[in-house]
């Protein structure tokens, strides 16, 4: 785990999730959210959940970056989008435990990451309580072709966990350039299609030459839906 004081007090000091109210947008979302978010995050947003509705929340979500990168010089930051909700805010690094990193908002919401592979969150309420990625995160991150059993664990509303075992198929798509907050970077595309039965989601990842996630979608369970992470900077 970190031991940075000054990343810790700017974590606890600053970063908010804040919550927009919006209607919601239909069958669309899955359809567009490839190039909604290579687009700025205001224009995803409006993409995401409309773009003739209105929200009541703190204001333009490139000027809550704007103030991160200029409050918390050096520190590195993550845009975080619940395109269920519409709830967005800034997350920074908290923790570090071997190949899995831990980020955290003021009100103590956190996202774990196995390199891109989103594996545990924690104060959504109905959270992700691990994954067992069958490797998924390794291929990925290697912008490599395969498939993989993964497994998701979740806890409900009553306290009890439950498992839910997918087969995963992984492709790498096309290379695209990323441009978010003083990131810009070169990307493939990994597309990561899980499936059980009938029910399948597809998790996309953009990822640089040096295996790292610049920005993703991906599917945190059944009540919370997709997270978007968008890196804004290293």
């Amino acid at each position: 785990m970190l031991t940075a004081t000054r990343l810790r007090k700017a974590v606890m000091g600053l970063l908010v999730v804040s919550g927009l109210v919006l209607s919601a947008c239909g069958n669309d979302v899955a359809t567009d959210r490839t190039k909604a978010t290579l687009d700025e995050v205001g224009t995803l947003i409006k993409s995401a959940f409309g773009r003739n509705k209105t929200a009541t929340g703190p204001g333009d979500p490139n000027v809550m970056i704007a103030n991160a990168l200029r409050e918390f010089e050096g520190a590195p930051l993550m845009f975080v989008l619940r395109e269920k909700t519409g709830a967005y805010g800034m997350a920074s690094i908290y923790g570090q435990n071997g190949r899995v990193t831990t980020w955290v908002t003021r009100d103590v919401v956190s996202m774990s990451l196995d390199r891109p592979m989103l594996t545990a969150t924690r104060g959504f309420g109905n959270d992700l309580m691990s994954v067992e990625d069958g490797g998924a995160a390794g291929l990925i991150a290697a912008r490599q072709a395969g498939s993989v059993q993964k497994t998701y664990r979740f806890l409900d509303g009553q306290d009890r966990t439950s498992r839910l075992i997918l087969s995963c198929s992984i492709v790498p798509g096309e290379t695209q350039t990323v441009e978010s907050g003083v990131i810009s970077t070169s990307t493939r595309v990994m597309r990561e299609t899980c499936r059980k039965d009938a029910f399948k989601f597809t998790n996309t990842y953009w990822i640089d030459a040096q295996g790292r996630m610049v920005q993703s979608v991906q599917w945190a369970g059944a009540e919370n839906g997709q997270l978007v992470l968008r890196r804004v900077r290293w």
